[in-house]
């Protein structure tokens, strides 16, 4: 995503929004269901090949990602969410706190911290993600989700699940007599039972820390709008267009890697093409995004109704009439007539041949010779057909 410059500048320019933070965790939070989807969609057709990761998708997908936001968070310093809304990772300031120092002149004092502020300021790179912040990010996107998916599909499956918590008992598992039972059976269902009742208010903990940090962001009370970052010390930034300089510098200053085998060279060719897909992802959502919208306009527009209208009178023609046999019934001049009882047709009905008879004369016909009486083809009481007009309905 293009840089975004601060609407209202001043110190705090690189400062996102709580919009955009929440924004970029629900894109990221969107991204598991939309493949489960895909995969889903896909293992019905292949379903040999993709069955196997359908039922192991939380493993799957946390491997998968594991690798995207390794990368990003290596080359951008920022998750791929992060940095698809233009925004990066960087180490907060540490407050060091020296001895007192009795110092009667003011000035001196405001002029050895602007000295030592700006000293903190020139070194270079000195708020950039290190591998021990990388992988404490890592563990905190992929590790905690994961275990919180684990964590709530196993409280789902002992509690109930919502026909516990809809109809109350009924649906809940009976607890059983542990007397005289081992005491490792008797320490796992009290821990069980423990998980059951102590979840929900962990659970609840959990979502009102996030809700308490939303809240301390939004009023500038925190530079932390999760509880996660505050413990690993990491805080979100807005990307400025220096930071947007350096990637592009740093692309093009890249080294191209050398190999002096032909296996050497593989990998090479391997790991440039992996990167360059994971690069690529950020180009790819956006266009997913229009183009699944493209398709949601489409199928709901008239254009299309009038599409699949004249693509289905062209594709699919009406059969070919079938000619009366030569030993059949004649066919009367008017089309009104009946030709078995030449009469007005009444209580119309159609036989597979096409041709129309009243339903009475139709069916004894049908039924003693089996056969249409102008082509003669063979025909059941089964392939009958009542044929209705406007005024009649």
């Amino acid at each position: 995503m293009e840089f975004m410059s601060n609407l209202g500048g001043g110190a705090q320019a690189d400062r996102p929004s709580l919009f955009e933070l929440i924004a970029q965790d629900k894109m990221r939070e969107m991204l598991e269901p939309a493949l489960r989807y895909v995969l889903a969609v896909y293992a019905q057709r292949h379903p040999r090949y993709l069955i196997r990761i359908v039922n192991r998708y939380e493993e799957f997908y946390a491997v998968l990602m594991f690798f995207v936001e390794r990368h990003y968070l290596r080359e951008y310093g920022a998750s791929f969410a992060e940095n698809f809304y233009g925004l990066k990772r960087v180490r907060a300031p540490r407050v060091v706190k020296h001895a007192k120092v009795n110092i009667d002149d003011e000035s001196v004092a405001s002029s050895a911290a602007a000295a030592a502020a700006a000293s903190m300021s020139a070194l270079p790179g000195s708020n950039k993600l290190r591998k021990r912040d990388i992988r404490k990010s890592l563990l905190f996107l992929i590790g905690l989700p994961y275990v919180k998916c684990k964590m709530d599909e196993y409280y789902e499956k002992v509690s109930g699940g919502e026909a516990a918590r809809l109809f109350g008992d009924e649906f809940t598992q009976e607890e059983e007599d542990l007397t005289g039972q081992p005491l490792g059976v008797r320490t796992k269902a009290m821990a069980l039972k423990l998980f059951k009742k102590g979840y929900p208010f962990v659970n609840a903990l959990y979502q009102l820390s996030i809700l308490a940090h939303y809240i301390g962001y939004l009023y500038n009370k925190t530079p932390y709008y999760s509880p996660w970052l505050r413990l690993i010390g990491i805080e979100v930034k807005r990307m400025s267009a220096a930071d947007y300089r350096d990637i592009q510098q740093k692309a093009r200053n890249t080294p191209k890697r050398t190999s002096n085998s032909l296996i050497e060279s593989v990998q090479n060719n391997i790991l440039s093409l992996l990167s360059g897909s994971l690069d690529f992802l950020k180009v790819l959502l956006p266009m997913s995004i229009f183009f699944f919208k493209f398709l949601e306009w489409w199928y709901q527009s008239d254009y299309y109704r009038k599409a699949s209208t004249a693509g289905d009178s062209a594709e699919v023609p009406p059969p070919a009439r079938v000619k009366p046999h030569p030993e059949g019934l004649p066919l009367p001049r008017e089309a009104n007539i009946c030709p078995i009882c030449l009469k007005t047709i009444t209580n119309p009905t159609a036989l597979s041949s096409g041709y129309v008879y009243c339903y009475p004369c139709a069916h004894k016909q049908v039924e003693d010779h089996g056969r249409c009486p102008v082509t003669l083809m063979h025909c059941r009481t089964d392939d009958l057909r009542k044929l209705y007009n406007d005024a009649g309905m």
